[in-house]
């Protein structure tokens, strides 16, 4: 049996890859289990260790055609395209031998974009020491609880002041290297490596990336975004995640509220693996088609006309003090709904998979 705290936890497990994920829920995101998420390497559901995989809507104006055809899978994916293009402003043009693109990460607030991050690594690899890398390009006033910290030197990214920020020291985890800069004109950039060899190591790998980046014309397309949600969490701002489990899409869309409750909407061939505990499960209809509900972890599945599983985790309102009773659940209507009135967009172009 999976319990709700343990799928928070591998849903969240994406969010936490990149610089600066928006606050989740203070009891279950002690700083140092945070840390250890960072360095996992990206993977989903069916592994139980990641799947906050949030629906960034496909690579809409440009083709990456420079993905290595070995070790990246080929994806079956959607056309891609939706409703919010972003451009992607910067590109590093050096990274470590082997590495690919993995991920990709929008913070949406309102109809703009503030946050764009990408991520590389290398496929295939049990090499802790092989590093992660993460460029996040802009930032967000919700973010700001998560801004790197510890020890800072300045220096210098192709004539640009910057500042080289090596993380706190944390038990059985090795402190994340970050590069934080501002190109005239530009947003503000941070590139992150994180990995198990020395921190000065991933601190030379992370000034020759950052003095590596480029402008980069491109853009992508946001495709999915919430309807209809419930008190503290309309008009927050949301985070967009995409990535793969083997040669599957998976997308989802996170919403976090001012006091912490989260809303997670994850879509994709197969989504459901390792997520549904049909024992704990109550049929139900929705969209006009069969699916589950779990009441004790507010948690509903449900699978597309087009055969893409969704799954829908809402936290159960947090009481203002705890009354020793029976703990509060999320009625089912809301989830329903919530689903119903989701954008799921069209699903996501997956070219960029793999590529440099």
């Amino acid at each position: 049996m999976i319990d709700s705290a343990a799928i928070r936890e591998a849903l969240t497990a994406i969010a936490d890859e990149a610089p600066g994920p928006e606050r989740i829920r203070a009891n279950l995101t002690g700083r140092t289990r945070r840390h250890r998420q960072r360095r996992l390497v990206l993977r989903l559901a069916g592994t139980g260790v990641a799947a906050a995989a949030v629906g960034l809507g496909g690579l809409g104006t440009v083709r990456l055609l420079d993905r290595p055809r070995t070790g990246f899978p080929e994806i079956s994916d959607g056309p891609g395209g939706g409703w919010l293009e972003v451009a992607l402003h910067q590109h590093p043009t050096w990274l470590p031998p082997g590495h690919g693109q993995s991920q990709l990460r929008v913070l949406v607030s309102g109809k703009e974009a503030p946050v764009v991050a990408r991520q590389w690594e290398r496929p295939g690899t049990a090499d802790a020491r092989t590093p992660i890398v993460a460029l996040t390009v802009g930032w967000h006033e919700s973010l700001d609880a998560d801004r790197p910290t510890g020890r800072t030197q300045d220096v210098d990214v192709a004539g640009v002041a910057g500042q080289l920020v090596r993380g706190p020291e944390i038990p059985d985890a090795a402190p994340d290297v970050h590069v934080i800069w501002q190109p005239p004109g530009e947003p503000q950039l941070i590139l992150t490596v994180l990995g198990d060899d020395t921190v000065e190591q991933r601190a030379n790998v992370a000034l020759r990336i950052a003095r590596s980046t480029r402008p980069d014309p491109r853009h992508v397309r946001v495709g999915p975004r919430p309807g209809w949600l419930p008190i503290g969490l309309t008009g927050r701002p949301w985070q967009l995640f995409v990535n793969h489990e083997g040669a599957d899409w998976r997308q989802l869309v996170s919403v976090t509220g001012g006091d912490g409750r989260q809303l997670m909407v994850l879509s994709g061939p197969g989504a459901h693996a390792g997520l549904l505990n049909q024992q704990a499960a109550r049929p139900v209809r929705v969209l006009g088609s069969d699916g589950w509900h779990v009441p004790e972890n507010g948690h509903l599945f449900f699978t597309l006309p087009d055969g893409v599983a969704v799954f829908v985790g809402l936290d159960a309102p947090i009481a203002a003090e705890p009354s020793g009773g029976a703990p509060e659940t999320v009625p089912l209507a809301e989830l329903v709904r919530i689903a119903e009135e989701f954008d799921f967009g069209p699903w996501p172009e997956m070219s960029w998979v793999g590529s440099r």
